[in-house]
């Protein structure tokens, strides 16, 4: 791998690893792992759905 590959993991790593933890500090006492796993999975769906469509009707 050259530098520039190198540089983008480690931001993309960063990128999504601090707000996760941040989240993770922020969860309701009683809410088990696999709730939080599951709206996990719910908003990558939605998220890809969702960009999938604005993508079809060329928005963006």
């Amino acid at each position: 791998m050259d530098k520039e590959k190198k540089t983008t993991i480690y931001k993309l790593i960063l990128g999504a690893g601090i707000p996760l933890v941040y989240s993770v500090t922020f969860l309701p006492p009683d809410i088990t792992v696999s709730q939080s796993i599951y709206a996990l999975v719910s908003f990558v769906v939605i998220m890809y759905f969702a960009i999938k469509t604005l993508k079809y009707f060329k928005i963006i």
